[in-house]
């Protein structure tokens, strides 16, 4: 009679199955994996091929900003283009433009320009920089 509690046991409950180390493995994997892809774009995202800035801007009529474009690419001989906008007090966009630089010797070129606009712009900003070449 013993031996009958001691089967009902160990069908009601059976012994516990070895999936936890496999499991574990996979989301070592999946970790290693994620962490990967993250250094990766880390590292491809710190040092763009080329970035933009403003770094002067004046506002001299309602229907005209000047301003100064700095632009750094990794490869001065590769041509860069940016898109500048002009934007109002209400965030509106008044005004846009897209400067084109072909190849140059240096790697940081300052280059002063002036935008149209439709009506008194308060902020300019580039809103982006790509490689043409």
């Amino acid at each position: 009679m013993a031996c009958v509690p001691a089967a009902r046991t160990a069908v009601r409950y059976p012994r516990p199955t070895r999936r936890r180390p496999f499991l574990i493995v996979v989301v070592a994997v999946v970790a290693a994996i994620g962490l990967g892809w993250l250094v990766w774009a880390a590292y491809e995202h710190a040092d763009p091929a080329v970035s933009g800035d403003i770094r002067v801007f004046s506002i001299p009529s309602a229907q005209k900003v000047t301003f100064t474009l700095t632009v750094q690419r990794r490869d001065p001989s590769v041509p860069v283009s940016c898109a500048v906008i002009a934007q109002a007090s209400d965030f509106e966009t008044v005004g846009q433009r897209t400067i084109s630089l072909p190849g140059a010797t240096t790697q940081l070129v300052d280059l002063p320009e002036e935008m149209k606009t439709i009506r008194q712009a308060t902020s300019v900003s580039v809103s982006q920089c790509w490689t043409t070449g």
